[in-house]
């Protein structure tokens, strides 16, 4: 009982390590620089938000979040006054009218935006490009949609650095089934966000790929090697398993495909499977997961027992098998 008691003491330990770990500890590290390398022989495993509302951060720490906040765009399209817009615009044929319609409809994304950078989760976010499924059949208006969405985006930054007040963006691209594709949609980005803040500022913006668990193993390593992070979306449809078990294997084999070509890579989870596989994404080396605030509590505390199980088995190791 004693030897249980001690063990049950050492894990809550390691969870309020890892706990303000995560909020305090990686913060100047990964602001400055870019997403967790797991360079060290214990590198943090990241538990990071989802969704817009979610993330607690006090201001006033002047310390900066462990990792970015996932926004997945297509919830602002989902807000009544946006979304009877966009439904306007999608069905207009007059195309002086259709223009009209875009600018509202880059206004709404702005002040979207804008109520982004000033939340809690503005300090650091990662944010998904706009890809409705109704635009599959229709690149041109689908570029466009992207094109205001950017626009309004980097617009919504610019105004905020003018402000002197810090903030980071990050831009995803949704499910690119090539690394041509993917090339494609990150020099669009680039471009835009060139041409609204900057060259310096541009710079700063990291660009990575969501990727669906059934991805092909060649195209996710070449599409790897050349985004920023990669995020691995256990919500992405009839592409992601449901069950833990088999998102964790999918998932397992898009990481080993991006790590064979770049063993640095930054590899990430989302989606509610990510949470209920966190044990399997831990032990392949996944770099962390996104989850829903009603998760990150259960997740933290497994991601702290499983980082302090990893350092006594090294001890262990490291004694030669006497302690």
């Amino acid at each position: 009982m004693g030897a249980e008691l001690c063990r049950a003491a050492s894990v809550a330990s390691a969870a309020a390590e890892f706990i303000a770990a995560d909020e305090l500890e990686n913060d100047q590290e990964l602001y400055q620089g870019d997403y967790l390398k797991r360079g060290r022989e214990y590198s943090t495993f990241l538990v990071l938000h989802e969704g817009l509302g979610e993330r607690l951060f006090r201001e006033d720490t002047g310390t900066m979040p462990g990792g970015p906040c996932l926004i997945r765009s297509e919830e602002w399209l989902q807000a009544p006054e946006l979304a009877e817009l966009y439904n306007r615009w999608l069905s207009e044929t007059d195309e002086a009218v259709g223009e009209r319609m875009l600018q509202r409809i880059y206004y709404r994304l702005r002040a979207s935006a804008s109520a982004l950078l000033e939340s809690a989760e503005g300090m650091w976010s990662a944010v998904t490009l706009l890809q409705p499924p109704e635009l599959a059949a229709s690149p041109y208006r689908m570029a466009v949609l992207q094109d205001v969405q950017l626009e309004a985006l980097f617009a919504a930054v610019a105004e905020r650095h003018r402000h002197g007040r810090d903030g980071r963006l990050d831009l995803l691209a949704p499910y690119p089934a090539s690394a041509s594709e993917f090339a494609r949609l990150r020099e669009f980005i680039e471009d835009v966000a060139e041409q609204t803040l900057g060259h310096a500022d541009a710079a700063a913006c990291r660009i990575g790929a969501l990727l669906a668990p059934a991805t092909r193993q060649a195209a996710a390593a070449e599409i790897g090697r050349i985004a920023d992070f990669v995020v691995i979306d256990g919500a992405a449809g009839e592409a992601a398993p449901e069950d833990a078990a088999g998102f964790a294997r999918a998932a397992g084999d898009v990481l080993a495909a991006v790590r064979r070509v770049k063993p640095a890579a930054v590899v990430l989870a989302a989606g509610a499977p990510a949470a209920a596989a966190l044990a399997d994404l831990y032990r392949i080396g996944m770099s962390g997961i996104f989850c829903s605030a009603a998760q990150r509590t259960e997740a933290l505390l497994r991601a702290a027992c499983l980082t302090w199980i990893a350092r006594q088995d090294h001890v262990d190791t490291a004694a030669g098998g006497w302690l």
